[in-house]
């Protein structure tokens, strides 16, 4: 069974606000296009979550919005908050249904049938690289997403 992370974006309004954060930190982890969140505490299942092919889900203003692979874990030392866990994601933001959530603290697992369904790859600037407006409501209509 395939094992997720989510974890909350602070600090941005919507999801082109994180896609241009994400753009800006953007660097070369080995020879992949990579972004980092940095947490206190790495997963126990962290093996776990690299072997099953894992994500981590992004909740914005309240909503499960997006998310992105899993491709590593890191222990850094950084100044203000000493020695912590780098969770190494692919830069494409997979955009999903938008799902509520409450707040929480740190990060949790997240379930794959908690998991909302993919939409597409985000571009930017609002646009997605897969399913055209027509043909996502038919597809929500026929209850396939």
């Amino acid at each position: 069974m395939t094992v997720h992370i989510i974890k909350l974006v602070v600090g941005v309004n919507d999801l082109e606000d994180f896609f241009q954060l994400q753009e800006s930190s953007c660097f070369d982890y080995h020879g992949m296009s990579a972004n980092a969140c940095n947490t206190r505490y790495k997963p126990k299942q962290a093996d776990e979550i690299l072997q099953t092919g894992g994500s981590l889900y992004r909740v914005i203003k309240n909503r499960i919005v997006c998310r992105q692979k899993i491709i590593g874990f890191e222990q850094i030392e950084t100044p203000d908050k000493g020695t912590q866990c780098a969770i190494i994601v692919e830069k494409p933001i997979i955009q999903t249904i938008v799902k509520p959530r409450r707040p929480f603290q740190g990060w949790r697992y997240f379930k794959p049938a908690d998991a909302p369904k993919d939409r597409g790859i985000y571009l930017g600037d609002g646009e997605m690289e897969d399913i055209p407006p027509e043909m996502e409501n038919e597809l929500k209509e026929a209850g396939l997403l």
